[in-house]
């Protein structure tokens, strides 16, 4: 059986990295810093929202 909680967690993750990529090609040094610190707090909340739901759902 699929887990629906890891593919939407794995597309999340997919979708922010792609997003992330595109900004850093075009930011500037100050705004590409602050584009990587704040990926990695994107990247915990959508995962902590995904176990949550999750949960409700078993």
């Amino acid at each position: 059986m699929i887990n629906v909680s890891s593919i939407a967690k794995g597309v999340a993750v997919g979708m922010t990295a792609g997003i992330v990529t595109y900004a850093l090609t075009n930011a500037t040094n100050s705004e590409k810093r602050r584009f990587k610190s704040n990926t990695m707090k994107a990247v915990r909340s959508v995962g902590s929202m995904m176990d949550i739901l999750g949960g409700m759902f078993m």
